[in-house]
């Protein structure tokens, strides 16, 4: 075989080697260019997942944040209604569930119990109507009292829970958007070192032929 022949094969060959590390280079950067794209597409179905959860969550914690007067949106329904003191009119108290029906008959059994004896319009009579005023009057107080705290309570941890749900799935959807925007990264990162890598490797097969395709040129060989 001619040197010619030989110099032709042997660049050749080099060809052949630096389109095959150019194409596997290819290969694994496509690849891992799937892996990042599997990972976002995993990302953004967690996401559009957990969306009505955070929604909900926000929501809940715009009015937690009205009702505690806290948002600064003084115009909103119920603003500070959740940390106002406990301090209501004698019309409110008097307006409370069952206070005029109870004032009504008790101070009649009342009347009824002490008329026969002592006369409806006594002393006694009177002072005895005074006693269960007051103790009815004290009684309501209480009720309202604790009726009005059970209430604001049940807001406070219905719209706190809904806010803490909202919360998790935040928390959940950062945690896996860490975890998969990191293997994203990487996997681009991976992509470009394959990409150069293939560069390389097909740089170094045709170079690897100079010297010696060099050599036989110069000798002359046919």
């Amino acid at each position: 075989m001619g040197m010619t022949a030989v110099a032709g094969a042997m660049l050749g060959s080099a060809a052949l080697s630096s389109s095959a590390a150019s194409s596997a280079a290819d290969t694994q950067a496509n690849a891992q260019r799937q892996a990042a794209a599997t990972q976002q597409q995993m990302f953004n179905t967690i996401n559009s997942q957990e969306q009505p959860f955070m929604q909900a969550g926000y929501g809940a914690t715009t009015q937690l944040n009205d009702l505690l007067g806290t948002s600064g949106n003084t115009g909103a329904s119920g603003y500070g209604s959740l940390t106002q003191p406990f301090n209501p009119s004698q019309q409110q108290l008097e307006s409370y569930p069952g206070y005029q029906f109870a004032l009504k008959t008790g101070g009649q059994a009342i009347r009824n119990a002490d008329t026969p004896g002592m006369g409806a319009l006594s002393g006694s009579a009177l002072k005895d109507l005074m006693g269960f005023n007051q103790g009815l009057a004290s009684q309501t107080y209480q009720n309202y009292f604790n009726n009005t705290q059970t209430q604001q309570n049940n807001i406070f941890n219905r719209l706190n829970n809904i806010a803490t749900l909202g919360q998790n799935a935040a928390s959940n959807t950062g945690t896996v958007g860490s975890s998969l925007g990191t293997g994203i990264a990487q996997a681009q990162a991976a992509a470009g070192g394959s990409l150069a890598a293939g560069t390389v490797g097909a740089a170094n097969a045709l170079s690897g032929s100079a010297v010696p395709l060099a050599y036989l040129i110069a000798a002359g060989g046919t």
